[in-house]
């Protein structure tokens, strides 16, 4: 290897993105380049372009970086080894980094501000030509705040760093827990996705933690819904009313029951999980709406068994998830197709109840028009058959 001053031409270049240099720029020019230029004895660049640029962008154009010259088969190989078997480093290796350089800085910026308070004076900024040297020696610290440092040395945004150190630390206290996150996130070098489902992981952790609510008062976070809904709406002949093994309601008294449930037991932050068939689905639409609920999407319970129907046989039936504020959903690979036998008439599956639990964390949650043969454990019934005030809201809601 020789140390010279040629002019470098880029010729053909293989690799076009150079990606963001200012991060590189930022170490070049604190702690010089590392790792010369390499180029071919005719001055044309064979591996460094990003070095090249990243120098030139911290020192102008005419600055001369250190180069190192090969030749023959070893000039191939040079940039074919430079594009080729070269691998950035994973997020929890800029955080490794990240631990090692930050007391180093943070000392050096403190003596800095040692050295400027003995002189009382400003301190003098040198240009790149007074102090940097070629072959790599250190110059005086770089100034800033230390994460910004760190981050510029490493090629990374401050922020992104951050968001990095806390699933790393997260992974090192509770392993089992939030081990996969750092395993995600270095197996895609995406940081925000894994930092998010930290963030709601230990959110729901908090919710789950939340004193539960006092039965039939709330608040809950979550209510599951299956109303009554009638048949045939515009039939008056009471003797049809007993062939369904529960009383129907209107949709007028649907709403009415919904809205007085919901402002006395619905948390401000609420997700409502609302049955309806196919027949019923624009009206469950209306009623969700005319309560003040956004609807977000629509679960569809595909059935073994095929039902009556109006124009098709039903063997489908659907939920629709509806949100008041900004309830929690703690999201993984959750379909909207939920694959489970028929049951008894208008009982969910036990799928259904877990499926909720598992995206909405809550202490406890309410079922309103519950038809269930006997209590979940952590859900709480609030049906017009075996509750006082269900039944008084109901009457009121009917008359």
């Amino acid at each position: 290897m020789r140390m010279t001053k040629p002019v470098i031409r880029l010729g053909r270049r293989y690799r076009q993105d150079l990606g963001d240099l200012s991060g590189l720029a930022a170490s070049i020019r604190a702690r010089g380049l590392i790792q010369p230029i390499v180029i071919a004895p005719d001055g044309t660049l064979l591996a460094g372009r990003r070095r090249l640029e990243a120098w030139r962008l911290a020192f102008g154009l005419d600055a001369q970086p250190p180069v190192r010259v090969v030749e023959g088969l070893d000039a191939v190989a040079a940039e074919f080894d430079e594009n080729v078997h070269r691998l950035a480093l994973k997020p929890s290796e800029q955080v490794a980094l990240m631990r090692d350089l930050t007391p180093a800085i943070a000392a050096a910026a403190r003596e800095r501000q040692k050295t400027l308070g003995r002189s009382h004076g400003s301190p003098t900024v040198s240009t790149p030509s007074e102090s940097f040297t070629p072959k790599g020696s250190l110059q005086e610290p770089p100034r800033g705040r230390t994460r910004d440092i760190v981050a510029g040395l490493l090629g990374v945004s401050a922020a992104k760093l951050a968001r990095a150190a806390q699933v790393v630390a997260a992974a090192e206290a509770e392993p089992e827990r939030f081990g996969r996150l750092q395993r995600d996130m270095d197996r895609t070098g995406k940081v925000d996705g894994p930092f998010r489902r930290l963030v709601v992981m230990r959110q729901a952790a908090e919710i789950r933690a939340e004193p539960p609510p006092l039965p039939s008062r709330g608040p809950y976070r979550v209510i599951a819904a299956d109303p009554p809904w009638p048949f045939d709406a515009d039939r008056e002949d009471p003797s049809d009313r007993g062939t369904h093994p529960y009383p129907q309601m209107s949709y007028e008294a649907i709403e009415a029951f919904m809205r007085n449930a919901i402002g006395a037991i619905g948390h401000r932050d609420l997700a409502v999980w609302f049955w309806t068939t196919n027949h019923h689905m624009g009206r469950a639409y209306l009623i969700l709406a005319a309560l003040g609920l956004e609807v977000k999407t629509v679960l569809t319970w595909g059935k073994d068994k095929i039902g009556r129907g109006q124009y098709l046989r039903e063997q489908t039936e659907h939920c629709l998830v509806a949100v008041r504020g900004k309830p929690l959903f703690q999201l993984s690979a959750e379909s909207t197709l939920m694959m489970a036998p028929r049951r008894a008439h208008s009982e969910k599956p036990a799928a259904f109840y877990e499926l909720v639990e598992r995206v909405c964390p809550a202490p406890r949650y309410a079922c309103l028009f519950s038809h269930l043969q006997a209590p979940r454990e952590r859900w709480d019934q609030h049906s017009t058959e075996n509750d006082a005030e269900a039944r008084a809201t109901l009457r009121e809601a009917v008359a």
